[in-house]
């Protein structure tokens, strides 16, 4: 069930199909939230000015890959964006701080992502993230570890759906002898057989085989760029 939203929190929805616009707008207000229409992304920049949004929901049709990093860019780390769009549009390089809302959407489904866009975008986080690429566990499945930070994860796991990533879940990483017991906050799934997810490191767990902290553990990690790995999407 989804949490009733504050009317503070404004969302711009710019969709060019009248009858699913309406729908998107209905939804968020009964929802709680303050739906903003927005009829292109040209003006977006005075748009935020002029009415600032928490979160932007937008079709895919008005988003060239070429332009969705500068559009990225644009929102901020704490502006969660949404693209909604059929599963034959869907952008190949979907950056991994985005949603992707398969079409035809149900109001459960729109709001569920909506809420887990913002539960990931809003909160403050007090240490920045660190790019990594590392192989880990979640509950015994194989996970690649995309970033990390002093309070969170963002992990990928192949070939798992939303339904099966539970609220807590333990992460291990074998290779530096760090397990953690993980708090989910936001699940993404932009194509079949390919997960995304951002948690809270809840505590860290003393196992035999755990002999590493996650604060020592996101201090020594190599980050992305210095290490000869790379991840493969």
């Amino acid at each position: 069930m989804c949490h009733m939203a504050s009317r503070t929190v404004k969302i711009g929805v710019a969709c060019p199909l009248p009858g699913e616009r309406a729908a998107c707008i209905e939804w968020l207000a009964s929802a709680g939230y303050e739906p903003v229409p927005l009829t292109n992304l040209d003006t977006l920049a005075r748009d935020m000015t002029t009415r600032p949004i928490e979160a932007l929901i937008a079709d895919v049709s008005l988003v060239a890959p070429a332009d969705l990093p500068r559009l990225v860019r644009l929102l901020g780390p704490n502006r969660p964006l949404a693209l909604v769009g059929a599963r034959k549009d869907a952008i190949e390089d979907v950056p991994r701080d985005a949603t992707w809302i398969d079409r035809p959407a149900t109001r459960d489904s729109f709001l569920l992502s909506i809420g887990l866009a913002l539960a990931e975008g809003r909160p403050a986080r007090r240490s920045p993230r660190q790019n990594v690429a590392h192989s880990g566990t979640v509950d015994g499945v194989t996970a690649k570890i995309v970033d990390v930070s002093s309070e969170g994860v963002r992990l990928e796991i192949p070939g798992q759906s939303s339904a099966a990533l539970p609220p807590f879940f333990i992460l291990k990483v074998p290779a530096f002898g760090v397990a953690a017991k993980v708090k989910r906050v936001w699940v993404s799934q932009p194509g079949p057989g390919n997960l995304w997810c951002g948690g809270i490191v809840e505590r860290h767990l003393v196992e035999k085989t755990a002999k590493m902290p996650w604060s020592t553990f996101v201090k020594a990690a190599p980050s992305y760029s210095t290490q000869a790995i790379q991840l493969v999407d």
